[in-house]
């Protein structure tokens, strides 16, 4: 199918038609030429205004000063948005057209940039700017075609003076200033540089081969500036050859650059070096501002695509790649910008594959021998070498983060650098690089529905909430290695969307925002399939899902499904079992979440210190989040009464149950037995690894966590809670005595023993009355012994028994509302 590609304002449609490439590398190239001429004023003489004079921001403290954390870029400066923007209105004639010549001030800022937006203007407009120790840059012509904000380069000191030129004299308010970056530290000094144990791309590898090589290579590699709603952060990035050479392609992090804003307002800066290995000063890089499009990027493989408006200077190398999978133990060489400083290297070898997040892909994991990666260093490349020339292979995600928050520093080397396999990107991008005709998309053009309405017979882009059934498209295809299918929908409230794909190809899906954002991704919704699937609470809007194959050179057919649910959950899911904390141990509250409803069983004891659960069977969602409704004590046939008979079940209302959720962990729990009333807050219980649960609509039978609320189906009236936390299961059985009234027991540690096997001791409790206060020790007394044995993610046998009485009950997961609960 056709490429849909992250480009302008929103995405765009490619114009070219490609065919299957057998290009698998490419070699390096440099950009020749003169190097550029000094710049001068086109109106030396014109007086400048002072348009924008703004104090020092009250922020303190920047993040570039706080710690890093892996898979971020890195901030440098905060935005000082001004109430309203400063409109240019000094317009004056000059050979060849009009002038506007005005400084814009940030009090004690050591460098700034300046926003500038654009009304209707007559064309593209020239513009230069000098900062206070700095010659004068051009920015690339103020294009209205690329954009409504523009950023200009970064400049040295508390003012930028900037020049704009236009042949043609613009109206008033054509032009104004919307916000300034204002920078605390240079990103041209070493005051908050790189770490110690990072190491010069000057210094010496002690191999000759290697040492021309890097020289090659660290003139690929660009430290980018960019600005987000946030402020203005740095990542590093590296220039690809093509064989369309010379377009200024670069690779990147999705982390550092995912949308057409922060591309648009890329500024650069090449030959950022050392003077020599061990020299601190560095020398005066070459800056390239005027932005980039935003070309493709993809979450899943946390890289990006760009292409700079303007050339790289001269010198500049185009990096030599190589898309073939690096084998375990081969050595590498990282090159970038660690804390935005000068060029380092760092070497190393592949450790081993790893997959982090949510992401569906394993990532090279890289142990260094010699220097290291730090914020700053995201987006970088991972080399190889190849003969005698660095060839990319990877792009860097982060670090891991087993003994600090921070990941890899000089204080903790024993972290994994972890970096995206190229092999998988390049197919995705692989019609840019290689330029080959591609003649396999043109019939299904059609079918890539990005940026264009859904049709189908019950009406032409109509939300999904507002639909009867479910939306099926059949017949799709990912036609070729790398091809992304793209699909547009909306809902028109508040709703619980499931979206997901059908069929024998391996499919990985993307869940994005209006403008392109990741919002969630997924490989196999369950084990017992190869399709990806996403349950996801979505506000009203329009979003986007993006599905590839799984196999980077994968292709096959699939079909597209889309349903939204009846009821609204809310975007935590619930499921866990809670207490009141150690204190109060010896009651507890098994929450079921499903939908917009909750199915909560207290268990607790009588005023005679026997055993009691109560139940809250319909806790329907309020508008304030909270989940309220009747509270039941239950009498019915004994535990081990063969065959079950629902008719003895017998339900009396003795108050009601209101469960208010501070946090995804912390809740308040109220509630009225016959008058008592009782207010108690709750949390998660942990005794071993908890588990992760959200909504799903997908098949769980191949589900390896079975946390969940279980029952056999023909003998309503007793169910079983299994809350399930690494390979550890406990388990409150709620049911009946021989005289039917309500009792509870309880699997305290069952850990796994084999397969889906989980057993242990069956206890029966008894402690204080339900509303004691304070609350007093229980009593567990070992009745017998109890085991499940789980013969899918979805069914079950339980076997167990009490004081010798043996009982044995299919069982499967409880569903009373949609979407399900999965936890993993």
């Amino acid at each position: 199918m056709t490429r849909a590609l992250f480009a302008a304002a929103l995405f765009a449609f490619s114009s070219i038609v490609l065919a299957d490439s057998p290009v698998t590398s490419m070699p390096a190239r440099v950009l020749e030429g003169p190097p550029p001429a000094l710049l001068t004023w086109r109106a030396p003489n014109r007086s400048v205004a002072d348009l924008v004079s703004l104090p020092a921001p009250a922020e303190a403290k920047l993040a570039s000063q706080a710690a890093w954390q892996p898979g971020t870029p890195l901030k440098v400066a905060t935005h000082q948005v001004l109430d309203s923007p400063a409109e240019i209105l000094q317009w004056s004639a000059a050979p060849g057209g009009f002038v506007a010549k005005f400084r814009v001030t940030s009090a004690s800022a050591a460098g700034i940039r300046t926003r500038l937006e654009l009304g209707t203007v007559p064309g593209t407009i020239e513009a230069r700017v000098q900062g206070s120790e700095s010659p004068i840059i051009e920015f690339m012509p103020v294009d209205p075609t690329l954009g409504n904000t523009h950023w200009t380069p970064w400049t040295e000191g508390a003012s930028q003076v900037i020049e704009l030129f236009t042949p043609v004299m613009p109206s008033a308010g054509a032009v104004s200033v919307g916000a300034v970056a204002h920078f605390t530290d240079s990103p041209l000094t070493t005051k908050a540089g790189a770490a110690e144990c990072t190491v010069s791309a000057q210094c010496s590898t002690n191999d000759s081969v290697l040492d021309a090589a890097i020289v090659q290579a660290r003139k690929s590699v660009a430290k980018m500036l960019f600005a987000t709603t946030e402020g203005q952060f740095l990542c590093t990035a590296t220039l690809l050859n093509s064989t369309t050479f010379p377009a200024p392609f670069l690779v990147t992090a999705n982390h550092c650059i995912s949308d057409s804003l922060a591309a648009g307002s890329l500024t650069t800066f090449w030959f950022y070096e050392t003077t020599s290995c061990d020299d601190v000063s560095n020398s005066t890089p070459t800056q390239v501002a005027g932005g980039s499009q935003l070309v493709f990027t993809n979450y899943n493989v946390d890289s990006t695509l760009l292409r700079m408006n303007r050339a790289p200077p001269t010198s500049a190398v185009f990096s030599a790649w190589n898309k073939a999978l690096v084998a375990g133990t081969t050595p590498i060489v990282s090159l970038s910008h660690p804390k935005g400083d000068s060029t380092r290297l760092a070497l190393g070898s592949v450790a081993t594959e790893l997959r982090i997040d949510d992401r569906p892909y394993d990532m090279y994991a890289i142990t260094f021998t010699r220097g290291i990666i730090e914020g700053g260093s995201s987006g970088s490349g991972l080399f190889v070498l190849n003969n005698s020339t660095l060839e990319l292979r990877g792009i860097l995600t982060g670090s891991t983060v087993r003994n600090d928050p921070g990941g890899l520093s000089c204080t903790d080397l024993d972290e994994l650098a972890v970096y995206d396999r190229f092999e998988v990107f390049e197919p995705e991008i692989d019609q840019y690089l290689t330029g080959a005709a591609r003649t396999d998309d043109a019939p299904n053009l059609a079918q890539d529905l990005f940026g264009k309405p859904i049709t189908d017979p019950n009406g032409v882009d109509k939300p999904l909430d507002q639909r009867t059934g479910n939306l099926v498209f059949t017949g799709r295809n990912i036609d070729y290695a790398g091809d992304i299918d793209v699909y547009r929908f909306s809902v028109a409230s508040s709703t619980s969307v499931h979206v997901w794909t059908t069929g024998s190809t391996d499919t990985v899906g993307t869940l994005l925002d209006s403008t392109g954002k990741y919002i969630v991704a997924n490989d196999d919704e369950s084990h017992a399939s190869t399709n990806f699937g996403i349950t996801k609470t979505l506000a009203a809007g329009t979003y986007y899902v993006a599905i590839g194959a799984w196999d980077p050179n994968g292709t096959g057919a699939y079909s597209m499904n889309f349903s939204a649910a009846s009821g609204t959950p809310v975007a935590a899911n619930y499921t866990d079992l809670w207490w009141g904390g150690a204190s109060e141990s010896g009651w507890g509250l098994n929450v079921n979440h499903q939908g917009s409803t909750v199915f909560a069983t207290l268990f607790t004891y009588d005023a005679s210190g026997a055993p009691m659960w109560l139940v809250l069977a319909n806790g329907a969602q309020q508008s304030d989040g909270s989940f309220t409704g009747a509270l039941y004590r239950t009498t019915g046939s004994p535990f081990n009464a063969l065959p079950w008979n629902p008719a003895n079940d017998a339900n009396t209302q003795v108050g009601t149950m209101t469960l208010r959720f501070s946090s995804t962990a912390a809740g308040t729990l109220s509630y009225t037995v016959n008058g008592a009333s009782v207010t108690k807050q709750i949390s998660r219980q942990p005794f071993s690894t908890p588990a992760a649960c959200s909504f799903t609509a997908g098949d769980r039978s191949g589900a390896t966590n079975y946390q969940d609320l279980w029952w056999n189906p023909s003998e309503s009236g007793w169910g079983v809670n299994v809350t399930h936390q690494g390979d550890v299961i406990f388990a409150t059985l709620f049911d009946y005595d021989l005289t039917g009234q309500g009792t509870w027991y309880v699997l305290a540690n069952a850990p796994k023993l084999s397969g889906g096997v989980y057993s242990g001791d069956l206890f029966r409790v008894t402690g204080p009355v339900f509303n004691a206060s304070p609350w007093t020790p229980t009593t567990a007394t070992k009745v017998g012994t109890m085991t499940f044995q789980f013969s899918s993610g979805n069914a079950g046998i339980l076997n167990y028994n009490v004081n010798g009485v043996q009982v044995t009950k299919a069982i499967q997961r409880e569903v009373f509302s949609t979407p399900t609960t999965q936890c993993q």
